[in-house]
């Protein structure tokens, strides 16, 4: 029997009792720990960087994105733990 890598990480995301889900930007649903939730994580990080850095200082605008990219970088970390654990447990196989 043959399986995919991406078909056994969501295997795995199951039996480890973490069936959260990640929408991405164009709408996929995606296992919270994926390599595509951390890719899409950054992804909105990096686009909120570039849209918090043309707003002037001081502003409500810019406080608004520090406080969107707090959240996401949070997010970020707690993915990253999780697809350290998702890659693990596939190299143990």
């Amino acid at each position: 029997m043959n399986i995919s890598k991406e078909k056994l990480r969501k295997i795995i995301q199951e039996n480890l009792g973490h069936p959260e889900s990640h929408r991405c930007m164009d709408g996929e649903m995606v296992p919270f720990g994926s390599n595509e939730c951390v890719a899409d994580m950054q992804m909105r990080i990096e686009d909120a960087i570039h849209f918090r850095d043309t707003c002037p200082g001081r502003t409500d605008s810019r406080q608004h994105y520090n406080g969107i990219l707090n959240v996401l970088r949070r997010n970020l970390r707690s993915a990253k733990k999780e697809n350290d654990v998702i890659n693990v447990s596939l190299e143990e196989l």
